[in-house]
């Protein structure tokens, strides 16, 4: 009898998986594999759920700013730190701090994007699914989200102050 037999719940956890995280490839922007690789957590992980809620409410913040511009740099800074917040590891000779892997994929965009598909695919985790980074461009992004929060603290701030346009969401 498996655990999930004994608690059919159980076949629905994920959050362990996800705090163990993956080694995924990197992929050049040429799509040729790397001899790289990163380490990421899943969305479901202790570290992101933290960081995501604490994004969130950053968003509110952030819609508060005067400036479409300035919005749009903080949202976006926002989004980076909250991904940075995914990568457990990786096989660079640079040791993997916040700040490196932040540097990292504000320079290399295409990298974050497949971070945040990887991590948000729950399957992933469980050995099911597509495993790597290859910059294929991705429409939306699945887990780091910050432009929602920003979006829906817009229509708040612009529900209680009529003066004050709200940001529209970036795609």
């Amino acid at each position: 009898m498996n655990d999930a037999t004994k608690n059919p719940m159980e076949a629905f956890h994920t959050r362990a998986k996800a705090n163990d995280g993956i080694r995924v490839p990197l992929y050049l922007p040429t799509g040729e594999k790397s001899e790289h690789w990163i380490e990421i957590y899943g969305v479901d992980s202790d570290a992101f759920r933290l960081a995501d809620a604490a994004s969130r409410r950053e968003g509110f913040k952030i819609a508060q700013l005067e400036s479409q511009e300035a919005r749009d740099k903080a949202t976006a800074a926002l989004t980076c730190r909250l991904r940075s917040k995914l990568v457990k590891n990786w096989s660079f000779d640079m040791e993997c701090t916040e700040e490196n892997v932040y540097q990292f994929l504000e320079e290399a965009p295409q990298i974050g994007d497949a971070i945040d598909r990887t991590a948000s695919s729950r399957s992933v985790f469980f050995g099911i699914g597509s495993l790597g980074s290859s910059p294929t461009p991705s429409s939306s992004s699945s887990s780091t989200s910050p432009q929602k929060a920003v979006s829906k603290a817009n229509a708040k701030v612009s529900n209680k102050s009529p003066s004050k346009p709200a940001a529209s969401q970036k795609s």
